[in-house]
């Protein structure tokens, strides 16, 4: 079975003076419907490499939670984790492990790649819908409505070069992109949080993280 690595929200619990990881349990429960093995992530890591060579991951998933550090007016930040997920990211793009991003880990991957986010209303704890790109690969899972809770979200223009997007909402921030040329994709809603997943989106995201059939290369748009 397949390591598949996950990132986790950082909070602080004042009663006990604690710093936590948090992973929401859905999350364990989503990744075994995939056909891998969880494995959480420490972020207060001092030598990321040697850790994620030590648990030798097959896969990684930057979940969802927290701002990121560096954003204006930014709320809930965890600088540890914005640390720990660069150079997770930069580490399986070295050793060409498949990332996915969902939610905030999209936001993430697209700034790491040189992409900007902006401020963006109406998009936190309700669902909207999705246009998808009329060419896109056969591997994905393509909802009309997807939910949504977040309020940094990515340009129409601030895509980071390398990517391509695959979904749009309709005031024109992307929904979801992957690369090119990497097997990396990115959501901005949380599959973990659906009451119910279609076999399509199982198989989806299954595939973005190379479990069961390898994905297909996802070649770059005519």
């Amino acid at each position: 079975m397949k390591r598949i690595g996950l990132t986790q929200r950082a909070h602080t619990i004042s009663a006990t003076a604690e710093r936590r990881d948090m992973l929401d349990q859905r999350w364990a429960s989503l990744v075994e419907r995939l056909g891998g093995c969880p494995v959480p992530l420490a972020s207060c890591i001092r030598d990321p490499e040697a850790y994620l060579d030590a648990l030798a991951i097959d896969g990684l998933i930057m979940t969802g939670g927290n701002d990121i550090a560096t954003l204006p007016d930014a709320n809930d930040t965890a600088p540890e984790r914005d640390s720990f997920e660069s150079a997770a990211y930069a580490y399986c793009l070295e050793k060409r492990i498949p990332v996915l991003g969902v939610c905030r880990g999209a936001q993430m991957i697209n700034l790491l790649a040189g992409g900007r986010l902006e401020r963006i209303a109406n998009h936190v704890a309700l669902r909207h819908a999705v246009t998808w790109s009329p060419s896109l690969p056969q591997v994905w899972d393509c909802p009309a409505e997807v939910n949504s809770y977040h309020g940094w979200g990515i340009a129409p223009d601030g895509l980071a070069l390398g990517f391509v997007a695959a979904a749009r909402a309709d005031d024109g921030s992307i929904e979801a992109f992957y690369a090119a040329d990497a097997a990396v994709t990115g959501i901005v809603w949380h599959p973990e949080r659906e009451d119910a997943l279609s076999d399509e989106a199982v198989a989806f995201l299954a595939r973005t993280l190379c479990l069961g059939n390898d994905a297909p290369k996802m070649d770059k748009p005519a």
